[in-house]
């Protein structure tokens, strides 16, 4: 027969296993094997991951450190190109406003075309050369294209007074320098293509009177040193120029570069506020990390680089430029995934199949423990059971006789009545309450003789089960009716004490068992409630529920709303001989004989289930085809020939 894992004999502790057909059960029908396995798999687990975790940890701080570090020689190596580029630029522009040639522009305009020439073709960072006159009309304009070098003639020369850096070179002092804002280069009123940044250095031309009769702008072509700004052969790294203003003027996307003079006005700004706002914070040089990219920041303040190697005062139309570097912070599982899902997929093979093999070792040593343990109690089971058997045996036989007599006597006494019956009625009496107080009597002495002869045969399965199981009959039978005509003959009994008693069965319950044992059981499991559960109360309920519990097994449910048991008395309750409340009556073996029944005969399991205050609920699990018995099977209650070992496997407890 099958056991439930959850249903166990009795005891102070779990069992290790349970058992299926006398063997130990797989041990992956073990919860004791899954919970080992899984406390130290998940142990496993949280150390593996917080290794991991630790090791990402260490290894992201050396790899930010290391970009950060590749970011810093990057942003410092592009601020020192340009910090050179425009040192150069200045320090040729005031050698340059000391030669005779541009002095004497005036008188010697040849020479200074010639000189802007040579200079032009030496210094190929000056696009343009030219000398405006303080009315804002060119003078002498030479442009560079290349290896090319043009001198534009008289009508090509442009009135330059409407732009903004002549309106700043008109304030200058002699000595001053003038550097414009970093922009693109503007020709008759269009922006020059291919776009060319122009930053221009304006100083002014002294007469001989110490008179300002000139300026010399250089147009300083910045192409060369903002290439290296954008994404790097890495194709991680990047650096941008931004100016004061926000705007991108190198290392963006051509969308997003010069936004201020081509039109769609992208920024910094207006890209991502909070990004700038870190951005304008940096007073000279500071790292940042925002939205999971790794900054690194440079600020050049213009007049300030410049005065460093000018002789004279710069005043510069660009208040500073912000230089920076940006990369992707290191991130723990950016790898390839594959690899990585399939290295953490072994490693948590190798952590579940090791904590399985443990979980299997400590089960089998913990199985073992328990298993002679439960031997050495079921020892002690059998040997109460024996006792138990000799007991029932000598009352059910010490009984046999005065309840014979009781039924004879109770014969008699229906023979009686029935002719005192008869002879009033021949005598013609007919008063009534002497015919009711006969029908009375008749009705009493019935009720007497059938309970009487009930108890004959209780008392004779009794003996019958304390000796040998085979006098049950093994027949097919439907439960609801067993239990509905049981539950009708007791109902009136009970109502009379204040007990109700109800019904929750199906249309039919076939089964193959034994039909009087089953009767056994339900009537001494009811009765034991009724005299056990509503102590100290007047009212109460009990309930019987048949339900189809699987495809192999009815649930049998008796059910009070009575005082309830005590958890302690769980286990104590199917021993012999012992009782909750001695007051209630009761010998203490009613239990232990219906937990013999039900295991050894119905081939079934008996749980209970208590809250004290709150009810009891006895559920007896009924194979449909019960288990059918050799000639020679004895009873645990046996007490004929040696005792047989019989592992009691049911707890009593749900």
């Amino acid at each position: 027969m099958m056991i439930d894992p959850d249903v166990q004999t009795p005891s102070s502790g779990d069992q290790a296993l349970p058992l299926v057909d006398g063997r130990e059960a797989q041990w992956y029908q073990s919860s004791y094997f899954w919970q080992v396995t899984g406390v130290l798999a998940l142990g496993g687990m949280f150390l593996f991951f917080g290794v991991m975790a630790f090791w990402h940890t260490i290894e992201s701080s050396r790899e930010d450190e290391r970009t950060v570090r590749r970011l810093l020689v990057d942003v410092t190596h592009r601020a020192a190109d340009i910090q050179q580029w425009y040192e150069t630029a200045i320090q040729t522009l005031n050698l340059s406003i000391l030669h005779p040639a541009v002095e004497e522009f005036q008188t010697r305009p040849d020479e200074t075309i010639r000189y802007f020439t040579e200079l032009a073709g030496e210094v190929q960072r000056f696009s343009q050369l030219r000398i405006i006159l303080p009315s804002g009309m060119e003078a002498i304009r030479v442009d560079a294209r290349g290896n090319e070098v043009i001198v534009a003639p008289d009508d090509a020369l442009q009135d330059k007074s409407d732009r903004y850096y002549f309106e700043a070179a008109r304030s200058l002092r002699l000595g001053q320098v003038y550097v414009s804002r970093l922009d693109l280069n503007v020709e008759n009123g269009e922006i020059e293509m291919p776009l060319r940044p122009t930053t221009r250095l304006v100083a002014p031309i002294s007469g001989v009177d110490q008179s300002i009769v000139g300026y010399l702008i250089v147009n300083l072509d910045m192409r060369v040193p903002l290439i290296p700004y954008g994404t790097a052969s890495d194709g991680v790294t990047q650096t941008e120029l931004i100016n004061h203003d926000g705007y991108w003027l190198a290392g963006a996307s051509d969308d997003r570069n010069w936004g201020f003079m081509l039109g769609h006005n992208a920024s910094v700004a207006q890209a991502s506020p909070e990004l700038w706002q870190r951005i304008k914070s940096v007073d000279r040089q500071a790292g940042f990390e925002f939205d999971g990219l790794i900054y690194e920041v440079e600020t050049l303040p213009v007049e300030r680089m410049m005065s460093s190697f000018s002789s004279g005062s710069v005043h510069s139309e660009t208040a500073r430029f912000y230089l920076v570097g940006s990369a992707p912070a290191y991130q723990a599982w950016a790898g390839d995934k594959t690899a990585e899902g399939i290295f953490v997929g072994l490693v948590t093979i190798m952590i579940w199949g090791l904590s399985g093999g443990i979980g299997y070792l400590l089960l089998r040593r913990r199985q073992t423990a328990q298993l002679q343990a439960l031997l050495t109690k079921d020892l002690l089971v059998q040997g109460r059971m024996a006792s138990l058997g000799r007991i029932v045996a000598g009352v059910s036989h010490e009984m046999r006789t005065p309840l014979g007599n009781a039924l004879t006597v109770s014969t008699t006494m229906a023979d009686d009545l029935q002719d005192l019956q008869q002879g009033l009625i021949k005598a013609g009496d007919f008063d009534e309450d002497r015919m009711e107080a006969v029908n009375s009597l008749l009705e009493g002495n019935r009720i007497l003789q059938k309970n009487i002869i009930r108890t004959k045969e209780l008392l004779k399965h009794f003996n019958q089960t304390a000796t040998d199981q085979t006098v049950h009959v093994l027949r097919n039978f439907d439960l609801t009716k067993v239990v509905t005509n049981l539950v009708e003959t007791l109902r009136k009994q009970f109502e009379k004490t204040g007990i109700e008693l109800t019904m929750a069965l199906p249309q039919s319950a076939h089964l193959n068992s034994y039909s009087d044992a089953i009767d056994q059981v339900l009537l001494s499991l009811i009765m034991n409630a009724h005299q056990h559960a509503f102590v100290g109360r007047e009212i109460g309920k009990i309930s019987i529920r048949l339900s189809n519990r699987d495809e192999e097994n009815y649930l049998l449910e008796i059910a009070d709303n009575g005082i309830g048991i005590a958890p302690e008395n769980h286990e104590k309750i199917f021993e012999p001989f012992w009782s909750v409340d001695g007051s209630t009556g009761g010998s203490g073996l009613g239990l232990a004989i219906i937990l013999n029944v039900v295991q050894n005969t119905l081939g079934g399991q008996l749980k209970i289930s208590s809250v004290p205050g709150s009810g009891t609920v006895f559920q007896m699990i009924l194979p449909k085809d019960a288990p059918s018995y050799e000639a020679t099977q004895e009873s645990p209650f046996s007490v004929h020939g040696d005792a047989q070992l019989a592992s009691v496997r049911s707890a009593g407890s749900v």
